[in-house]
């Protein structure tokens, strides 16, 4: 009996865990699922992508990101322009009371400069994002495969507006 509890104990943990280490809330803020993509050695650039959702409460803007791994942070989208995509920074990305922005590759994302290392499929890499109401939180993003396109096997960032779906499975 003692070692079944004991074994229920660990897996609820297991399960428990996970869950909360995806999402972080402050203010009318909240962030779910950082991720970021793994980066061939060498490489100099990196980008990190998640979910802010602002409750019906109050909106916020995100101003600034920092990480220790890199040089520089910058906040990013990706604009059409005479038929090409091109990045461009942004000074801040506001969300609107009761509405969602997502950071996803050809979106907005945050920009990792100057990489003091790769970025290793498997790692956890420590964020801070800077809101002006909510302050400043921080975030553990997963770091995916090269070429990931969401999260955790996901194809999208999960909770954006399409329906995200783990590779091999389909949506109707």
């Amino acid at each position: 009996m003692f070692l079944r509890s004991v074994f229920a104990a660990v897996a609820l943990a297991a399960v428990a865990v996970p869950a909360v280490a995806h999402e972080y809330k402050a203010g009318t803020v909240t962030l779910t699922h950082p991720w970021a993509r793994a980066t061939p050695p060498g490489a100099k650039v990196g980008a990190a992508y998640f979910l802010i959702e602002a409750s019906k409460a109050g909106g916020d803007k995100l101003i600034a990101a920092k990480a220790d791994v890199a040089g520089r942070v910058e906040l990013h989208t990706h604009l059409h322009e005479g038929g090409v995509m091109k990045m461009r920074q942004v000074p801040n990305v506001p969300v609107a009371a009761g509405r969602k922005v997502t950071f996803e590759p050809s979106g907005y994302h945050v920009m990792l400069i100057d990489l003091k290392q790769p970025l290793k499929e498997g790692d956890l890499l420590p964020l801070t994002l800077v809101f002006e109401k909510a302050g400043e939180i921080k975030v553990e993003a997963t770091v995916e495969p090269i070429g990931a396109k969401g999260p955790h096997g996901f194809d999208s960032q999960p909770g954006a507006a399409g329906k995200a779906t783990k590779k091999g499975q389909h949506h109707h």
